[in-house]
């Protein structure tokens, strides 16, 4: 359906260097934001953590997903919990990507 170019300029970041924080939080350090999502160009503790590449986004309800082109990996997950919360998509990315590196 996408090219790859397309899905490449989709998931890089498009906020210029001077942007350093995309929501309320400062300590939201290594993401940006592509065309449609949250974009993670260095790792970072942040949130639900992750790796450098990754792109997703959380909604109401904590609601969540993320994608790792370079791993090959769409994860998704919907909760009906509020107020929103990173504990499942933490552990769930802990859980993923240890089993990946065995």
């Amino acid at each position: 359906l996408l090219k790859k170019e397309t899905v490449d300029l989709m998931m890089s970041n498009h906020l210029p260097p001077s942007i350093k924080n995309i929501g309320i939080n400062d300590n939201r350090v290594g993401i940006g934001f592509g065309y449609g999502f949250a974009v993670r160009f260095e790792e970072s503790d942040w949130g639900s953590g992750g790796r450098e590449g990754e792109c997703g986004w959380g909604g109401a309800a904590s609601t969540h997903f993320w994608i790792s082109q370079k791993d090959g990996l769409i994860a998704i997950t919907l909760r009906n919990f509020m107020p929103y919360e990173w504990t499942l998509e933490k552990e769930l990315k802990t859980l993923i990507y240890d089993a990946m590196s065995d």
